[in-house]
């Protein structure tokens, strides 16, 4: 037999969707699903965990929001059963990252509306968005390409162009740091400690912040419009030492690497 189909608007079989604990029972919880207007399914017990459960409280809260599969739809009732363990961890990481980033693109939608002068057709453009794409991150996905689709929506031109406006505006901020752990040894007992002032004072004028953690050890960071340039910093650091430092000992030592004021669309 066919598996029954969920109305329109609604979450077919076997689909990853957010959902808020609304009300646990000794028997499973009713939840909302968060990209559905707060429609209601049940979790049953049996879908919480793939093992014995004695206290459902141990499990899930009230409020609590997690990553469930819808597995089965009552034609007759038209109510959706989910459930949690069939939710593998890899599935649930991405679906999370996927409704964030549908989260920010919304807002940052909403953002062009308003510095376009669009208010007032707000409620209608928000509604124009699924007839042309099937979500916000389609849009900025093609708006990122300037692509045909794009062009041709019916978005109105100016909303289009504050929208390519406010992706590159995004692009421009986004900035790379890299950081290190250096250790600096001046066995010269005279002049070692002018020496490695001085070596510390080149390092900071190629733009790299040098920040003291104990001795002998030093925080450096340095900043970039990408990573090559913000490696290449710390490359001329490495380059100011061996030159400068004449008889002692040098260790350098990657400590992480971020991306600060990150891309909106770095992950599309």
């Amino acid at each position: 037999m066919a598996e029954p189909i969920a109305p329109k608007g609604a979450p077919k079989v076997g689909d990853l969707v957010i959902a808020s604990i609304a009300k646990v029972m000794p028997y499973g919880a009713y939840c909302k699903l968060l990209e559905y207007d707060n429609t209601e399914v049940f979790l049953p017990i049996k879908e919480v965990s793939s093992g014995w459960i004695k206290n459902i409280r141990e499990f899930i809260h009230d409020g609590q929001k997690v990553v469930v599969k819808v597995i089965f739809f009552d034609k007759e009732r038209q109510t959706l059963d989910v459930s949690m363990k069939k939710v593998t961890p890899a599935d649930s990481k991405a679906k999370i990252n996927t409704y964030n980033l549908e989260k920010r693109l919304s807002a940052l939608f909403l953002r062009a509306v308003h510095q376009a002068g669009l208010d007032s057709q707000k409620t209608e453009l928000v509604k124009l968005v699924p007839s042309a794409f099937p979500t916000y991150t389609e849009l900025f996905r093609n708006a990122e390409a300037n692509t045909k689709e794009f062009e041709d929506s019916e978005l109105p031109k100016k909303l289009r162009d504050t929208i390519l406006s406010l992706l590159e505006t995004s692009r421009k901020k986004k900035k790379y740091i890299v950081s290190y752990v250096m250790k600096l040894i001046d066995y010269d007992t005279k002049a070692g400690a002018t020496e490695i002032r001085g070596i510390l004072s080149a390092v900071k004028g190629k733009g790299i912040d040098v920040r003291y953690i104990s001795a002998p050890k030093y925080h450096l960071t340095a900043e970039g419009k990408d990573y090559t340039e913000a490696e290449a910093k710390i490359k001329g650091a490495v380059e100011i030492v061996n030159t400068k430092l004449k008889k002692g000992l040098f260790e350098i030592e990657k400590e992480k690497i971020k991306k600060e004021k990150e891309d909106i669309m770095s992950k599309l």
